[in-house]
């Protein structure tokens, strides 16, 4: 009754958010689109997701096909990697670095994951987080970044996983806790919290604050949980992933606010040498980590 490609359809619509990106995904039109969806809910008898939505909202029975889709998908690639006698040589090992420090959040369990159905292949993460990854994925030193910026286009392959929300984050008592959003003038004077990364490559000064006056303080902290503490004392903002920031709101530590008024969106690539871009230990660590981000 329910096939693979339905789960397919299911899993693509909650990645891009709307029937014309799906259909566009998938290689469909959206009238092919639109009738696979709509014999799929026939004989499910429900409706899996409210329309004139945006981007789509999934009902409970929606969740559900899409909780299946995150349990069946992996183990069909995996299984179609397995059969392919299309590798010109054993992989042992996948050298991995990532450029956003907050991904270790949702990145961990991807690799967990991974290696379930490639216990074999070694994910190695020692080097962990650098904010500047791609000339060492370019001298072979790694084999996949995880990354928002496009650099050296040419000559890598940027496969696109999601997109994701940077939020503002105050102390609930804070004077910016009660705007509905965030411009680049209220944070002029500002304790801005972040990573050790340069300020240059950093998203809100690099996408948000810009060319705006900035004459507040850049402090660098290496641990996410000691920049939610700080921010939570009232001792400064910071800008972190909508993934992160959840849990501690949830909790009343800290409010979050959009990055201006239509709030501030960031992509996040994996990116990989041209020539690997079609090797199936590749296309599986890549839908793997599609299927298991911290949206």
């Amino acid at each position: 009754m329910i096939d693979v490609k339905h789960l397919k359809t299911i899993a693509t619509l909650k990645e891009t958010g709307s029937l014309v990106n799906t259909a566009r995904e998938l290689f469909l039109t959206q009238s092919a689109l639109s009738h696979q969806i709509k014999d799929l809910e026939n004989k499910l008898d429900c409706q899996l997701f409210e329309r004139k939505t945006q981007p789509v909202r999934f009902t409970p029975q929606g969740m559900l096909l899409l909780e299946l889709a995150s349990e069946v998908l992996p183990r069909v690639e995996a299984t179609k990697c397995r059969l392919k006698e299309s590798l010109n040589q054993p992989i042992s090992q996948l050298r991995l670095s990532v450029e956003c420090h907050a991904c270790f959040h949702w990145l961990l369990p991807t690799i967990k994951e991974f290696n379930n159905f490639w216990p074999d292949i070694k994910v190695d993460y020692e080097r962990g987080f650098s904010y500047d990854a791609i000339p060492d994925l370019l001298s072979d030193e790694l084999d996949l970044v995880l990354t928002s910026d496009i650099r050296e286009p040419d000559k890598l392959e940027y496969a696109h996983l999601f997109d994701f929300k940077l939020k503002l984050i105050v102390a609930p008592d804070h004077e910016l806790a009660k705007k509905a959003y965030v411009t680049a003038l209220d944070l002029k004077n500002e304790t801005i919290i972040s990573y050790p990364i340069p300020r240059e490559r950093q998203d809100i000064f690099k996408h948000f604050i810009q060319n705006a006056r900035f004459d507040g303080t850049l402090k660098t902290v290496d641990q996410g949980l000691l920049i939610f503490q700080l921010v939570s004392a009232g001792m400064g903002v910071a800008a972190l992933p909508d993934w992160l920031v959840t849990p501690y709101e949830s909790q009343g530590l800290i409010k979050s606010i959009p990055l201006g008024a239509l709030g501030l969106t960031r992509p996040m690539y994996l990116a990989m040498k041209k020539n690997m871009k079609d090797n199936p230990v590749y296309r599986h660590f890549l839908n793997t980590c599609k299927l298991n981000n911290g949206r």
